[in-house]
């Protein structure tokens, strides 16, 4: 991935504008947040959505059969469940990160999109991601999921803070590369 993300690289700083923007964020801070709805189920956590959110994340959980039933407050309890983006907001906050803080996020699919978003949003105003800053230069990568994250791996590799919520590929590539 890490030489996939460097050929990336080049294409794009030499042949889309939608660099300018991003590469302007390398003074800020990155954040690699996974709130999809695969992740969450997999999890086996609760995160506030009611019977809404547990019947969905219960339907998609059931594609793992090899998934034993947890108990999601316990899991909770024990520190094992992914951060909401609010959780993530506190922790950046105890960290140290002002409110005027320029936060990159890279991410897929938020679970609850926007309206999960806000409350992270809302304790950092200065908050963007790839679709926010390069919407209309982004639509030639749409199809291909590797080159989005490509362009989230190199943001998230040239920022001055690379903070995660999970320990998944992405994670592990940029800590090995820092």
């Amino acid at each position: 991935f890490g030489s996939y993300a460097y050929a990336w690289r080049n294409i794009l700083k030499y042949d889309f504008e939608l660099c300018e923007d991003l590469f302007s964020l390398y003074e800020s801070n990155s954040f690699n947040y996974r709130f999809e709805p695969d992740m969450l189920a997999f999890s086996g956590c609760y995160f506030g959505g009611g019977d809404k959110e547990r019947n969905e994340l219960g339907e998609i959980r059931k594609r793992w059969e090899t998934l034993t039933d947890v108990d999601a407050d316990e899991e909770r309890r024990r520190g094992r469940c992914p951060l909401t983006p609010h959780e993530v907001g506190l922790m950046l906050r105890a960290l140290g990160f002002a409110n005027d803080s320029y936060i990159y996020v890279a991410s897929g699919e938020i679970y609850g999109g926007e309206e999960t978003l806000r409350p992270l949003r809302d304790l950092f105003p200065n908050f963007y991601t790839k679709d926010m800053l390069a919407n209309e230069d982004l639509k030639p990568f749409l199809p291909f999921s590797s080159r989005l994250a490509a362009i989230d791996y190199i943001v998230c590799d040239e920022s001055d803070v690379f903070v995660t919520n999970n320990n998944g590929n992405m994670a592990k590539i940029l800590a090995g590369r820092r």
